[in-house]
């Protein structure tokens, strides 16, 4: 069975609609699960992004890169089921980060996995410090690794203008995240449910030590690799 390259361009009876579900179906479930609060609303907007590409898949002429054609289907449908998600004050994120302490009372051999799932959960909350576009070109180009080129077709917008709203995307969060994450700063304002949790299986010096070798989007690209994902 062989791999769809993303840069390729094909013509309708080459498509293995399945292998097409692997090689995208993960990228899809973690922008939804980026863009959209609610785990449940995140699943059904990453299924029907889904139904609609493999609905339409035989419309599809080969003319244009495969990737860029199940993206815009991807940022037409999420954005829809996304239009009500709010962007977060400031105040409003410290307050997520400043909840009441909770227990883990779970098998001992799994903390490490949950506290890392508690802790995905809080990178979501960064993100919705920016808009929804914003937000959606910022995993874009960052957690899908999709090219300018590739953006500025999906979002009918000039490559000048992504690369503005990118930048400025990332150092909004990574300003949010060094001020209350102790997972990017050890000097980090977070009291969150979970910080002793962190501090006791050391999670917190882990994940320094790759934010100050690799950058704040290998955080991302980590917790997305490393934590067990369901191709919805």
């Amino acid at each position: 069975m062989q791999i769809l390259k993303s840069s390729e361009k094909m013509k309708t009876t080459q498509i293995d609609k399945e292998q097409l579900v692997k090689q995208y179906g993960e990228k899809i479930s973690g922008l939804s699960r980026r863009m959209i609060w609610n785990f449940d609303i995140a699943k059904e907007a990453a299924q029907e992004v889904w139904y609609e590409v493999l609905k339409s898949i035989d419309k599809f002429n080969g003319n244009s890169n495969i990737a860029t054609w199940i993206f815009t289907i991807a940022k037409r449908t999420i954005l829809r089921y996304a239009k009500n998600e709010k962007v977060l004050k400031t105040s409003e994120i410290d307050n997520h980060f400043n909840l009441e302490h909770i227990d883990y009372r779970g098998e001992e051999r799994e903390k490490k996995q949950w506290i890392k799932e508690q802790c995905d959960f809080c990178l979501t909350a960064f993100c919705h410090c920016l808009t929804n576009e914003a937000r959606l070109i910022f995993l874009f180009r960052d957690i899908a690794e999709l090219t300018d080129s590739q953006i500025s077709q999906i979002m009918d917008m000039k490559e000048e203008n992504i690369r503005q709203i990118a930048h400025r995307s990332r150092e909004k969060v990574k300003r949010f995240m060094q001020k209350d994450c102790v997972l990017v700063s050890s000097q980090g304002n977070c009291r969150c449910r979970i910080r002793k949790h962190i501090q006791s299986v050391e999670l917190d010096k882990e994940y320094n030590k790759l934010a100050k070798a690799a950058g704040l989007i290998e955080i991302f690209k980590k917790f997305d690799k490393k934590l067990p994902r369901r191709n919805y």
